[in-house]
């Protein structure tokens, strides 16, 4: 008897090991997947698509005032980069998407672009507004 409950006792302990183990793997991947997504070289390329879609963004007269990555979007593509989610204004309906490519040199760029419903209804609103004035 005492033979069996050391396997077990053993047994589990492996299991606890091996599950800390992975839990910490996957912690750190999150870690980095953050530190990617909210890089220097990662905002530049947010940051030109959105002002590609509002001349004005970040400053009082465009609909782009502020972007947070959300992290809890993250996650690799099995096709390669990272997909990111940005959201717009602290509004959560407000989306936009990229896939964050590491260009091999220090730069990202992103190979597709996203947007929500909210997002395109919101900038065509605002561009109809710069032309009615």
């Amino acid at each position: 008897m005492k033979k069996s409950v050391k396997m077990l006792v053993a047994l589990v302990i492996i299991i606890v090991v091996g599950i800390g183990g992975f839990a910490m793997h996957q912690h750190k991947e999150k870690e980095k997947m953050i530190a990617i997504a909210t890089s220097k070289e990662a905002k530049k390329v947010y940051e030109e698509h959105l002002k590609k879609q509002d001349s004005n963004a970040f400053s009082e007269t465009g609909f782009v005032q502020s972007y947070e990555v959300d992290q809890n979007s993250l996650e690799y593509n099995p096709m390669g980069g990272l997909m990111v989610s940005l959201v717009i204004n602290n509004d959560k309906n407000m989306i936009v998407d990229f896939n964050l490519i590491d260009n091999g040199d220090g730069t990202y760029s992103s190979a597709y672009y996203g947007s929500s419903p909210k997002f395109w209804k919101t900038r065509d609103s605002y561009k109809q507004e710069l032309v009615d004035e």
